[in-house]
């Protein structure tokens, strides 16, 4: 019997890996499995009633590095990015770069780490060469508990569920000393011009053969044969009719119109996207104003708990219904993703927006993928609500993962206020995109990418 141990080290990789159906795959064939984890025991529980079938449960140990430590992790990334940003000619790459400098010492601290960031940048090999000294210090200083438990547990493979969380790092060095392979995954589209694949592991499971040229292209060192295309177990809910909701309960519980269609503005998080309340305004009023046949339902980002469309959902009663994420938060911590988790309910919701919703409206949100799951048109937002020296939609659009879209035609572009209404007009006339296309490229195997990892992980010596 396999034992396969699952690292969750915060909340965001629940739906992905625990939720789906991973474990389901790895039980059927006779695995047995540890969850070691960074999450609440809410949490845990919730996991516990999605699988009827028991597993292990483990507490990650805590991680703390030193100054030093830091210093180097965030040298290296700085580093990372002044290269890729020569590397693929963008410079919006170094929008990922964003440090906390609100006081004297950090802007010291980080006006040292660009200094040396930016002389190792000019060598590809110096780059490699200070993260090995990085991960070496952090091998040699901080892995004891983790060793210590790697010795209880005594897994096959260790399957790690975010290739950035800081608290897996040390486990996944000590998993390396003992001999234990290693699989990670790339959690999202957007990650690898990130430059924070923190978490090095011996192998990885990717969505697509354009993210496995994508990996090969920022990190050369990887070996080839050391990346899996298995796909994103995030698109395989869209294949289950068990998560849509019946469209008479789903319409009265949130006081839907039968006789609207539905556009379902999905908002980003405040730093991506911090003017969406005022674009979800222009929306709403084009909608009153032109008397056109829509509702909205709002679905802001799940970790956007900040309580900014509250004043254009409350103007705009009649035509805007807020559909909240239900994801867990502590009310007095709302930062901590140990405790901020998606529900196993919130599949469903999501599942149902989804599929009644007629369109989705946001700045380049992930969301167009979804939809596209259901052949739904995504829009996307292309014009500056707001004029802002700090932000604006034309830097949006050069990030390196909207390069995906060259030669497709996958969304419907909004490129002015003014447009609303001729741009809606173009859903009803079921618009020929190339969203399946661009879906196809992103994510590969969606229906199967449960299986695909399950086989990789079983398939590990």
């Amino acid at each position: 019997m396999k034992k396969v141990c699952i690292v969750i080290p915060d909340g965001t990789g629940i739906r992905n890996y625990l939720y789906s159906n991973l474990m389901k795959h790895l039980f059927k064939n006779k695995c047995e499995i540890v969850l070691l984890h960074n999450i609440s025991s809410k949490a845990i529980a919730e996991i516990k009633k999605v699988h009827k079938q028991p597993f292990e449960v483990y507490k990650l140990p805590n991680y703390k590095e030193t100054a030093f430590q830091k210093f180097l992790r965030e040298t290296v990334c700085y580093a990372r990015l002044m290269y890729y940003k020569k590397l693929v000619n963008n410079a919006t790459l170094l929008n990922a770069w964003k440090p906390n400098t609100k006081s004297i010492a950090k802007k010291m601290f980080y006006k040292l780490v660009q200094f040396l960031g930016k002389l190792v940048s000019n060598k590809y090999s110096w780059v490699v060469s200070l993260e090995k000294i990085q991960l070496q210090l952090v091998l040699h200083k901080s892995t004891t508990l983790q060793k210590e438990l790697l010795k209880q547990i005594q897994p096959d493979v260790i399957f790690s569920t975010h290739q950035r969380a800081m608290n897996a790092l040390p486990l996944i060095l000590a998993a390396h000393q003992l001999g234990i392979e290693t699989v990670g995954v790339i959690f999202s589209w957007d990650n690898l011009p990130k430059a924070r694949l923190t978490v090095k592991t011996d192998s990885y499971v990717v969505w697509s053969s354009y993210m496995k040229k994508e990996l090969q292209l920022y990190y050369p060192e990887i070996d080839t044969k050391a990346i899996t295309i298995t796909g994103t177990p995030q698109f395989e809910f869209y294949f289950n009719k068990k998560f849509i909701l019946p469209k008479k309960y789903f319409y009265e519980k949130y006081a839907l119109d039968f006789s609207k269609k539905i556009l379902c503005f999905s908002g980003d998080d405040v730093r991506t996207s911090p003017f969406d309340p005022v674009y979800l305004n222009d929306l709403a009023s084009a909608i009153e104003k032109e008397n056109l046949p829509y509702q909205i339902v709002l679905r802001r980002a799940p970790v956007d708990v900040s309580g900014r469309f509250k004043e254009v959902v409350l103007k705009y009663p009649s035509i805007i219904k807020e559909i909240a994420p239900l994801w867990n938060f502590d009310a007095n911590n709302r930062t901590n993703w140990q405790i901020i988790y998606p529900t196993f309910k919130d599949v469903e919701l999501l599942v149902s927006t989804v599929y009644y919703a007629d369109a989705v409206v946001n700045v380049g949100s992930t969301m167009a993928h979804d939809f596209a799951m259901f052949g739904k048109p995504a829009i996307y937002l292309n014009y500056n609500s707001v004029v802002s020296k700090e932000w604006s939609i034309e830097t949006i659009y050069q990030f390196q993962h909207f390069r995906s879209m060259q030669g497709l035609n996958p969304v419907l572009w909004l490129d002015a206020k003014k447009e609303i209404k001729k741009v809606l007009n173009c859903v009803f006339e079921s618009p020929k995109l190339e969203q399946k296309a661009w879906l196809n490229l992103i994510a590969e195997h969606q229906k199967t990418a449960s299986t695909r990892i399950a086989k990789k992980l079983i398939s590990c010596t």
